[in-house]
């Protein structure tokens, strides 16, 4: 992408310290050589007013412009571009000084962010950096302040370019994998293997043949054995809908990029990689950011919902949530779909409301964020036995969510949830024979 004005601005200029020490030493020597009567003196001044009033009189019209541009619009996190600059320079200036604002999770890590040059008369210039986005999120690069000298360092201007160009940092997505047992299949398609009788691959059984079954479902060995024709029966494969809830409620730990972590960059990655995988089989994802409860992502389906949940993932920040407003949130999800949590198990009410979804009979699972190491800034005496006191907390929130049927996962990647899903599928699978 590429931003910047067309214009070149007029040239607005301002005394510098070496001006006012050319003039008052001209202006001194000048009223001594006349007072004294002396001649060396006004020798002396002569070369120095010559120097000074020379290069004001030839002194720049015109200020530089600027346009700046980005390699990418789009970066995935630990990923690197180009960010370039392109100097139009109408008249010749001593000293350029460029300085870029970076706003977000972008660097420019060789320097291009505050660098000098010159430039003679009628001159295009451009200048290219490495561009790095360490952490997934928004961010902006540009208003570049632009600083210049002319006549020999008597004069200085400035200007600043208000144009900023948008990157997008998208969070990295591991190579998540889960079984394929989900606790409830709805829909009549996706990959998942249904409890019903359909058109699938896999093998239900054999029943005798009854009008209307289709000739190619004839299995001959049986129907040589008995003399009658049977049918080969299979399980119908059907999609499952996933509802990923964020609890942003709070953001613990720095985020320096994938080597130091917060529990929203693993919550962020965490729903990203989940989605992929359900998404890539067939299935229906929603995404629902509790800090902002209001604006939910619909489940659908396809590679353009895969990005539609990406893009609403960068604008994942922390805030407060209220116990009202999550039950009111989570008691519009689909009853039959399959909630998973992403959650530090530091709020109580998401807990309390978590729990309450179980009790209704929902499958419910949650993925734990919070880092194993967690680092604290440095706010006080007390803050390492306040953290402690709240792991303490944490842990019997956990304890009641086990006992409440909730399963409490770590998020480790590709696995994570194969034994809670074969869990959940039998706890489903029991609940319905049961009525």
């Amino acid at each position: 992408m590429t931003a910047g004005p067309d214009p070149v601005p007029a040239a607005r200029w301002s005394p510098t310290v070496a001006l006012g020490s050319a003039l008052g030493s001209t202006a001194l020597l000048l009223a001594f050589a006349v007072l004294l009567a002396r001649q060396d003196l006004l020798l002396l001044a002569l070369p120095l007013a010559v120097g000074t009033v020379l290069p004001l009189l030839d002194r720049p019209r015109r200020l530089p412009a600027v346009r700046v541009a980005t390699g990418a619009a789009t970066l995935f996190e630990g990923q690197s571009s180009t960010y370039r600059q392109r100097l139009s320079v109408p008249d010749g200036l001593d000293v350029i000084r460029l300085r870029t604002r970076l706003e977000g999770w972008v660097e420019l890590p060789d320097g291009g962010q505050d660098f000098c040059t010159a430039a003679g008369p009628d001159t295009e210039l451009s200048f290219e950096h490495r561009l790095f986005a360490p952490r997934w999120g928004r961010s902006r690069i540009g208003r570049v302040g632009i600083t210049v000298t002319a006549a020999h360092g008597l004069l200085r201007g400035s200007l600043t370019d208000p144009a900023m160009v948008p990157v997008a940092t998208i969070p990295l997505r591991a190579g998540f994998s889960a079984t394929d047992a989900v606790p409830t299949a709805v829909g009549i398609v996706g990959g998942h293997r249904s409890r019903r009788i359909g058109e699938g691959i896999d093998p239900a059984g054999v029943r005798p043949f009854v009008a209307g079954d289709r000739l190619r479902r004839i299995h001959w060995p049986v129907s040589q054995r008995t003399g009658e024709l049977h049918v080969a029966t299979t399980y119908s494969d059907r999609d499952t809908e996933v509802v990923l809830v964020l609890d942003s409620a709070v953001e613990v730990g720095l985020s320096a990029g994938p080597e130091s972590a917060s529990n929203l960059d693993v919550a962020v990655r965490a729903a990203a990689s989940i989605a992929e995988h359900y998404l890539r089989h067939g299935d229906r994802v929603a995404v629902l950011d509790l800090g902002r409860a209001g604006r939910p992502v619909r489940a659908r389906t396809g590679q353009a919902h895969l990005f539609r949940i990406l893009d609403v993932l960068l604008d994942v920040r922390p805030a407060p949530v209220s116990e009202l407003a999550v039950g009111r949130a989570l008691a519009r999800i689909n009853s039959r779909a399959l909630v998973v949590v992403l959650s530090p198990l530091l709020n109580t009410a998401v807990a309390a409301e978590t729990a309450g979804l179980s009790r209704a009979g929902r499958s419910v699972l949650v993925v734990d964020t919070l880092p194993a190491d967690v680092r604290l800034p440095e706010r006080g005496p007390w803050l390492e036995l306040a953290w402690r006191l709240q792991l303490l907390e944490r842990s019997n929130l956990a304890a009641a969510l086990a006992d409440h049927g909730v399963p409490v996962v770590p998020w480790l990647g590709s696995g994570s949830l194969d034994q809670v899903l074969v869990g959940l599928s039998r706890t489903a699978r029991a609940a319905r024979v049961h009525r």
